[in-house]
């Protein structure tokens, strides 16, 4: 049975919260985005006069960068240290008058890492933060430093408010967004997750079934042969003369087969309880009913050629055929309409099977297990056979192998 795995999106209240990595792609991507922004800002450019008394200094502005940029990596793991750690660089903002932008596009970077990964609850705590320093920023006289050199937001000439909103609403859209792809991603994760598990219910639920109809024709074959035993064995001393201890031993064998039918039938009504069938015993088609069931299909149109010859088959193989063939011309009908289909009966010293044949427009390789080849299988395995289907160059082909020794228990 296959494990499905979620993606990295997964909830972590599903068990991803306690093992998340402390590094994933997302975080990484965006860390070196927010490094490559740092690295790009000309640091020559800062307008010292806006300094109180303290020149910016470039060992600070080097490590606020690595502080900014480990915060990104690590807020998944860490949304409100991080975001606290993110923060930090903007205490400068009270001696300097100016900041790195790159400080602030960490801050949206993990807004992203953390929404997306952690939900919108945490993400709030960075986008929080990105939205405080843009109040600072566009409602006093600091400088923002960006790659193009130092900007302020025009609070000094009264349109800061013009600039807060479009910071707010960039920061907004940025959020949301986020929110969103995790949304679509916890989506497909449920939807994935669902057509597993019900493909995997649907091949436990189709063993079951199959698995029922076989206790019935266990039943069916197992028991006619003991039954068989049970009245020999007590017809013997009426058609032979038998000392008494000869019949006393044939009349504890026909104890012990009856016996044994009862334990039989009590095990199998176990295993018949997935099955709405309420006979304990009824009439199963053999290999004979092969040719009755070709014969069906041709009346409906279907084009069937068979050749070969079984000979005398037992009966439960005989089924196994019968089933076989009757799944075989129902596939063929299905997949490949209006195609000529070829079945071929083989015959060996211990063996039984048969290969059927048409054109088909699937792809090379074995067929997927459906319901009817998961039940085939389970029959052909329970009698110790092996069974085939898949295409090869535009051919369909099933075979199926049984032991059986001409019919002779």
């Amino acid at each position: 049975m296959t494990t499905y795995q979620s993606s990295v999106a997964e909830r972590p209240e599903r068990g991803r919260g306690a093992a998340f990595p402390s590094l994933d792609w997302l975080a990484v991507g965006l860390a070196a985005i927010v490094a490559a922004f740092l690295v790009a800002t000309p640091l020559a450019t800062v307008d010292v006069d806006r300094s109180i008394g303290v020149p910016p200094q470039l060992g600070y502005t080097i490590a606020a960068g690595l502080v900014v940029v480990a915060g990104v990596v690590l807020s998944a793991r860490w949304p409100l240290s991080a975001t606290l750690a993110m923060l930090a660089p903007f205490l400068g903002l009270l001696w300097f008058r100016w900041f790195i932008w790159g400080w602030l596009l960490a801050l949206l970077a993990a807004t992203v890492v953390v929404t997306y990964r952690r939900g919108w609850r945490r993400g709030l705590v960075p986008a929080a933060g990105a939205a405080a320093i843009s109040l600072w920023y566009c409602t006093t006289d600091v400088v923002a430093i960006l790659p193009i050199g130092p900007v302020t937001s025009g609070a000094e000439e009264g349109d800061g408010w013009i600039t807060l909103a479009l910071y707010l609403v960039a920061i907004t859209a940025t959020f949301v967004t986020a929110a969103a792809a995790r949304v679509a991603q916890i989506a497909n994760d449920r939807q994935r997750e669902a057509t597993q598990e019900s493909k995997e219910a649907s091949a436990v639920a189709t063993l079951a079934t199959e698995r029922a109809r076989m206790a019935h024709d266990l039943h069916d074959v197992v028991a006619h042969h003991i039954s068989l035993i049970a009245v020999r064995a007590e017809s013997a001393p009426f058609q032979h003369e038998l000392d008494a201890p000869t019949q006393r031993l044939l009349s504890d064998i026909g104890d012990d087969a009856r016996g044994a039918l009862t334990e039989l039938r009590h095990a199998l009504a176990v295993l018949r309880r997935t099955d709405d069938e309420p006979a304990l015993t009824r009439p199963q088609p053999q290999a004979a009913d092969v040719r009755a069931l070709v014969e069906q299909a041709r009346a409906a149109g279907q084009q069937v050629e068979i050749d070969g010859d079984w000979g005398e088959v037992a009966a439960a193989p005989g089924y196994v055929l019968y089933r076989a063939v009757q799944e075989g011309l129902t596939n063929a009908r299905r997949h490949a309409p209006g195609e000529k289909v070829t079945i071929m009966k083989t015959r060996e010293v211990a063996a039984v099977g048969l290969e059927m044949t048409n054109r088909t427009g699937a792809p090379d390789g074995a067929f997927p297990p459906g319901r009817g080849l998961l039940g085939m299988g389970e029959r052909v395995a329970a009698l110790g056979g092996s069974v085939e289907a898949g295409a090869h160059d535009g051919v369909a082909r099933l075979a199926v192998e049984l032991p059986d020794a001409g019919g002779r228990l």
